[in-house]
């Protein structure tokens, strides 16, 4: 059990713009935070004041920055902050989650890369501090996430927490990840969330990137085949004192808390047949049947859970119950448009190999994602 600590205050916003002495723009940083960003331009803004009061010596952070809604002020306050120089804003066309962490991952130049979204806030000064020791400590651990807390940076337990901590980022028999961010036990896990997550480099380097061909659970991709690949000495960590707060319900993003039960069902459906069946085959047709319910049952949680589409217990009810009328015809319908798009387009893609860093230059391929400051023109 872990002891309980004190809240973690934040500093005032003018501690933001005095840049790091070490951390100039013309060197290689030794950390860099990775940012996706999307419709939340006032979020962003107080999630880089945050970032830049760290108590770390030398990083970077580059924002991979995808809004269609821009409003003046907002850009305005972004191109403030822009002007520390360890802050890049690199502007694209939305690109979806995966495709927006690999961009960003492009686009880094650290030794260690940190992950946090643009509704998220670290829990703590020490934050970056916290990531790059656990990955210091020993070259063996091949990536480390963190646990989420509330608003007020307390630890929101689960019901079970034995039942959290057993499970915690692991995957159940047909390939779901079982995530409990907020479990307090330290341990060795199979997988990584998207935020509040450190990997060196050269995981990466070796692994390659996330694949960009699901809307849902995209982070599985890369564990599967880390946990394919690794030694029997390496393994990935879950590191409850180094903690991100949850924020939930800010517009934007990509509105997660908006989808129906159908709609959350199409979701894990593509997972499962882009994902799933491509690095488990056997298992997956063996196993196909479980995958029908398994979409079902998901759809129910979020629903009950997640969903905020349906905000009274009957609407509630009556999707569930649409739900399970329509799934057996729409699940037909899901198949058959999988199974053509694959006939007419071939193999998807999948993950992209990341190359060393060029010596001197730490620039990677962009693939033709414009690197630039944001500003109000």
């Amino acid at each position: 059990m872990q002891v309980p600590q004190e809240p973690r205050a934040t500093r005032s916003s003018a501690a933001v713009f005095a840049p790091a002495a070490s951390a100039a723009s013309d060197r290689t940083p030794r950390l860099s935070v990775i940012v996706r960003s999307y419709n939340r331009l006032g979020a962003l803004c107080e999630l880089l004041g945050e970032l830049l009061a760290q108590d770390h010596d030398d990083f970077e952070i580059v924002v991979i920055e995808q809004s269609t809604k821009r409003e003046a002020a907002d850009l305005a306050r972004v191109d403030q902050l822009a002007r520390d120089p360890r802050v890049r804003i690199v502007r694209s066309q939305p690109l979806g989650g995966p495709g927006a962490r690999n961009a960003g991952v492009r686009a880094s130049r650290g030794e260690f890369l940190v992950f946090i979204d643009d509704d998220d806030l670290p829990s703590g000064f020490d934050w970056l501090t916290r990531h790059e020791a656990n990955l210091r400590a020993d070259p063996k651990c091949l990536g480390v996430t963190g646990m989420f807390v509330g608003e007020d940076h307390q630890p929101q337990p689960y019901a079970n927490m034995k039942r959290a901590n057993a499970s915690v980022l692991s995957f159940n028999a047909i390939r779901w990840q079982r995530a409990f961010p907020r479990a307090n036990q330290r341990k060795r896990v199979q997988s990584l969330m998207g935020g509040n997550v450190a990997i060196p480099r050269r995981t990466l380097e070796r692994f390659g990137l996330w694949d960009e061909c699901t809307p849902c659970e995209d982070e599985p991709s890369l564990a599967f085949r880390i946990n394919a690949g690794k030694r029997d000495d390496e393994y990935l960590l879950f590191d409850p004192d180094t903690r991100m707060r949850r924020r939930k319900d800010i517009p934007g993003g990509m509105d997660k808390r908006q989808l129906s039960g159908v709609d959350y069902a199409k979701k894990s459906f593509t997972y499962f047949h882009n994902i799933v069946a491509h690095y488990f085959p056997l298992r997956f047709v063996l196993l196909y049947p479980a995958v029908f319910v398994y979409c079902a049952v998901l759809a129910t949680d979020w629903l009950v859970n997640d969903s905020n589409k349906h905000k009274t217990y009957t609407r509630r009810a009556l999707s569930a119950a649409w739900l399970y009328i329509a799934m057996p015809p729409l699940w037909t319908v899901w198949l058959a448009q999988w199974w053509y798009r694959r006939i007419k387009n071939g193999p998807l893609p999948r993950f992209a190999p990341l190359g060393p860093l060029a010596q001197g230059s730490g620039e990677h391929d962009m693939h033709k994602i414009r690197d630039s400051r944001l500003s109000v023109a």
